[in-house]
């Protein structure tokens, strides 16, 4: 049986995500660039817009400048994640997450879903979750079950350390929450060269980091060794298949 775009999407969005707005301005250009030497395959967009979070960053131009050949992950930190959804998928997205806790999450992810349909393409969707948001009040988003959780290891709101302990414990209460989808299940928030061991611990499909790599002497080296130390720990990858057995 053929493989359906949306598993073959599902299966290159596992790995390390790079942060690209951890790259400095002025060379976001040469950072793409380097992404494709390194043959990396996920960019990951943090759109902030200093309401949900305290942070600002951009918009959809950026994510339809970085072309074709690297999976688009759009984080959207925001506070109505619904009303950005179709210009982010109209400029490539290949996966939209949203966070629980956003005024209107569900209408988002309906939304992502939408936009798939309508431009003919496969777009992941993505449910975030912050460390303070208890795991039992998301049921009302797992129906359908998201393509990829991504549990937070910090929140962005308060300046408290990286809880990875914390994180691997929650990302194990959502793999039993939605067993047996068997989405994909990422970590964000404090990933470095010095964490990542305790971050992978859960055995993610993704883990997001950008600064870890692009504030490194040697960036190139710094994501392969976040990429090895994923690929230590990742789980093998549920086909269609084992996650309808």
């Amino acid at each position: 049986m053929p493989t359906a775009p949306s598993d073959i999407l599902r299966q290159k969005a596992r790995g390390v995500s790079v942060g690209l707005f951890a790259a400095p301005l002025g060379r976001l250009d040469e950072a793409v660039r380097e992404l494709t030497l390194w043959q990396a395959g996920i960019a990951h967009f943090d759109v902030m817009d200093g309401v949900f979070v305290p942070q600002i960053t951009a918009g959809p131009a950026f994510v339809a400048a970085l072309g074709t050949g690297v999976l688009r992950d759009v984080h959207l930190m925001v506070e109505n994640p619904a009303a950005h959804v179709d210009s982010f998928a109209d400029a490539g997205a290949d996966l939209i997450t949203v966070h629980a806790e956003a005024p209107g999450a569900k209408l988002a992810l309906d939304a992502v879903r939408a936009a798939s349909e309508r431009l003919g393409r496969p777009i992941l969707t993505g449910l975030a979750v912050m460390p303070s948001t208890p795991v039992e009040s998301l049921a009302p988003l797992l129906a359908p079950v998201p393509d990829l959780l991504l549990v937070l290891a910090l929140d962005p709101r308060d300046g408290k350390p990286a809880d990875f302990t914390r994180a691997n414990q929650r990302i194990a209460a959502l793999r039993e929450a939605v067993a047996p989808a068997r989405p994909l299940m990422a970590i964000d928030g404090g990933v470095t060269l010095d964490t990542i061991s305790a971050a992978t611990e859960a055995g993610p499909d993704m883990v997001v980091s950008g600064s870890a790599i692009f504030r490194a002497p040697d960036p190139e080296a710094a994501y392969r060794s976040l990429a090895q130390a994923w690929s230590a720990k990742a789980r093998p990858f549920a086909t269609a298949e084992t996650r309808n057995a």
